[in-house]
């Protein structure tokens, strides 16, 4: 009856019709079972071996009166979408109890696991409601069986899927790589995902993204445009970082608070006041400033709010301005304004903490019982809960008459959360939105009520980085947990990748010490992504100088080096020899508790270029040959196959005469690239610049070069945009990575392309 199967899908089908299935593979290879039986389970694996494994499949698991149960299994991601979609139209929830959700990962049944082995996470498991559904999921599968016949092809627009897209955008963004960023932006744009609204606030992420804080605050027009929306948190903390940086940054330690209050009145109030209707929990510094200076514009300055906003700021920011600025309330009149109204605006924030405090300090007030159970279900606090409901019981029956159906919903929910369960169940029933480490648990559950990485973006903006630097026991757990998983929590978690850098390497003004696992477990996930664009590998080498200029133990600099190495194995290609130099120049910076590790991974780069030695420039043997020496292994490129002297007419341009600016935070590398400009250019003048303040030598560099490097992440240094505005119309080369070969590769590629 079948035949011709592949033996790779013959394998899983034997362990499928094996065991607890009573419809075994022997007797439906010899056309032993029962024609009904035969007659569901012959043409679904016909039409999955005829079409390539491309289309979907649904197998039953029998007992002796029938299918029991029924497994949907797809190849892919796509498909495994459309199955569960379409599944749940065809036999769920009327007949069975399949909405969707994958099988777990941790299956123990010996089919189960057979399946995951070939499917990996795109297997689902259906189960009819009762004996009688069992044959209404009969007629309904082999009904949907001759719709999947009957489809035509659908042809292939090669077009990315749209998470795959925007999480490149978010890469490109975080290493500073604006050329990839825009026309990343163009695609998403493209997809046809994108609404005129979002269109606005995926403009606003990538001007915020890029470090473009200035041209973001002074775009009137795209501001105005989104005022009257309800703003996503990502795009106010966008808006508002931008008009405090542009406007008060500068000024911000100002003794003469009335001066600051009064730019911040006429700059930034008067125009975009609607911004700060809503806080939706933001933490970050800079947007609980420009929040705490906005009330203090106002003629009755809300006294709770501004107290909230201290206590949300981070200590490591430093309270000095945040103590001066709030002093000024002591001489603020109390405005009478209700307890049930401050409550209500922190609602409004999303600051749930001060809302329950608000409701306990007037409890019994009518108000209070909806307020309390509202933050008792946001926050997920056990002892909240607890002494929510025992406020909650001593209501009379006349308040409780006045409560909604969502207040009367919340309560039977906090009810039902207080009943003594199992770990397990008290896991499954943490809101994952209350830091990293309920988010974690709530993805290793695998029961899904929604996205686990749209739950990830909403909350991200309202977790502190400073809990986890506090907490090394924390960021140590929380590196094992996502290090350690497996099956679809895995594939989560390298998904989140990018929120996991912003959130704990961008964020930060310096690298943290209690961040040191995460760190090297980030490195890791790049290693076992194989091959990765160029703006992860960027990735790498950031969390990678963040690791090694805390100083780590050798156990750790040791791993992290490993999986560098790695890294640098699997992306051999010519495109990616300027970023293994820059690798290789960042831990020859640094000092090292492993010297063997080190050269270990130097090896590596080594065998990089010896591999595409065909392809490699002048100037990047040149700096291989000068890491050689840093390695102490001089003598390992004489028997190199790139010959200089083979290579050197193929310079350009080499009678260039101009000069060439370059701005760089990591000044031997500057140095280094200056040093090679003028033995390959030797009629350019070449000067290297590494103020930290935007000074009158940097202005003057950046106006007069004939070509400017600026080699540093935009929106890490405010000297950036003294140097763009000094440089007028002539453009500003912004390299992705931060070595010398980057900057060298900046400036060659911009002397070919215009002498």
């Amino acid at each position: 009856m079948i035949y011709s199967i592949p033996p790779k899908e013959q394998f899983w089908l034997e362990r499928f019709f094996s065991g607890r299935n009573a419809l075994h593979w022997e007797t439906i290879a010899g056309s032993k079972a029962p024609a009904a039986w035969l007659e569901q389970v012959g043409p679904w694996i016909a039409a999955f071996v005829n079409q390539d494994s491309k289309s979907p499949i649904v197998l039953p698991v029998f007992d002796a009166d029938g299918p029991s149960q029924w497994y949907a299994l797809a190849e892919s991601e796509a498909t495994a979408v459309a199955l569960a979609q379409e599944l749940t139209a065809v036999v769920g929830p009327s007949y069975s109890d399949f909405r969707g959700q994958p099988i777990q990962a941790a299956s123990t049944d010996e089919i189960e696991c057979a399946l995951q082995d070939r499917f990996g996470r795109f297997v689902f498991r259906i189960g009819p409601v009762n004996a009688a559904a069992r044959g209404d999921i009969t007629q309904a599968l082999q009904l949907y069986l001759s719709l999947l016949r009957r489809r035509p092809e659908i042809p292939d627009r090669t077009q990315r899927p749209f998470g795959k897209i925007r999480a490149e955008f978010d890469r490109a963004l975080l290493v500073g790589n604006e050329a990839d960023a825009r026309y990343l932006c163009d695609e998403l744009i493209a997809s046809g995902r994108i609404d005129a609204e979002q269109h606005k606030y995926l403009e606003i992420r990538m001007l915020a993204g890029l470090g473009r804080q200035h041209q973001l605050a002074h775009d009137y027009s795209l501001i105005k445009s989104v005022l009257g929306l309800s703003l996503p948190a990502q795009t106010i903390a966008d808006l508002v970082e931008a008009l405090y940086s542009t406007y008060i940054t500068a000024i911000e330690n100002d003794p003469n608070v009335d001066a600051i209050l009064a730019v911040f009145r006429d700059e930034i109030s008067r125009h975009f006041g609607a911004l700060f209707r809503e806080r939706k929990g933001i933490r970050q510094p800079n947007v609980l400033k420009a929040f705490l200076l906005y009330e203090l514009t106002q003629d009755e300055p809300n006294v709770g709010r501004c107290e909230a906003i201290a206590a949300a700021y981070p200590i490591s920011a430093g309270r000095e301005l945040i103590a001066r600025w709030s002093s000024r309330l002591a001489s603020v009149q109390p405005s009478g304004t209700d307890a049930c109204v401050l409550a209500g605006q922190a609602l409004v924030d999303d600051d749930y903490e001060l809302a329950s405090q608000l409701s306990f300090e007037a409890f019994p007030a009518a108000w209070t019982y909806s307020v309390l159970l509202r933050c008792a279900v946001e926050l997920g606090d056990a002892e909240i809960t607890r002494r929510v409901l025992t406020a909650i019981n001593t209501a009379s029956e006349d308040v409780r008459a006045t409560w909604t159906k969502r207040d009367l919903a919340r309560l039977q929910q906090l009810q039902s959360e207080s009943v003594d369960t199992s770990e397990v169940q008290k896991a499954s029933q943490e809101r994952p939105d209350t830091n990293w480490l309920t988010w974690v648990r709530y993805v290793e559950a695998g029961r899904y009520e929604r996205p686990p990485l749209q739950i990830l973006e909403e909350a991200l903006l309202r977790w502190s980085p400073e809990a986890y630097a506090l907490d090394p026991e924390s960021c140590r757990q929380l590196a094992e947990r996502i290090g350690n998983a497996t099956g679809e929590a895995e594939h989560v978690f390298r998904d989140a990748f990018v929120a996991l850098v912003e959130f704990f390497v961008d964020r930060q003004a310096h690298p943290v010490r209690g961040f040191i696992p995460l760190y090297s477990m980030l490195i890791r996930i790049v290693a076992w992504s194989g091959v990765v664009s160029v703006n992860e590998l960027e990735l790498a080498s950031v969390l990678m100088q963040a690791l090694i200029s805390l100083g780590p133990s050798k156990d750790d600099y040791v791993e992290a080096l490993d999986s560098y190495a790695e890294i640098v194995t699997a992306n051999n290609a010519p495109t990616n020899i300027d970023w293994a130099l820059n690798a290789a120049e960042i831990l020859v910076l640094h000092g090292s508790p492993d010297s063997e590790s080190r050269l270990r991974f130097f090896m590596a780069v080594v065998d990089m270029a010896r591999t595409q030695a065909h392809r490699l420039k002048p100037a990047q043997y040149a700096i291989l040959s000068l890491l050689a020496k840093d390695y102490g292994c001089a003598n390992l490129l004489e028997a190199f196959p790139f010959k200089e002297e083979d290579h050197a007419d193929t310079v350009a341009h080499a009678d260039f005469a101009g000069l060439i600016g370059i701005y760089t935070l990591t000044e031997p590398a500057g140095q280094r690239a200056r040093q090679f400009l003028r033995k390959i250019l030797p009629l350019a003048r070449v000067e290297v610049n590494a103020d930290l303040v935007a000074t009158e030598k940097l202005k003057n560099l950046a106006a007069t070069a004939d070509i400017f490097v600026f080699a540093w992440k935009s929106s890490k240094h405010q000297a950036y945009y003294a140097a763009k505005e000094a440089r007028g119309d002539m453009e500003t080369l912004l390299p992705t990575g931060k070595g010398s070969a980057s900057i060298l590769g900046c400036v060659l590629s911009e002397i070919e392309r215009h002498c």
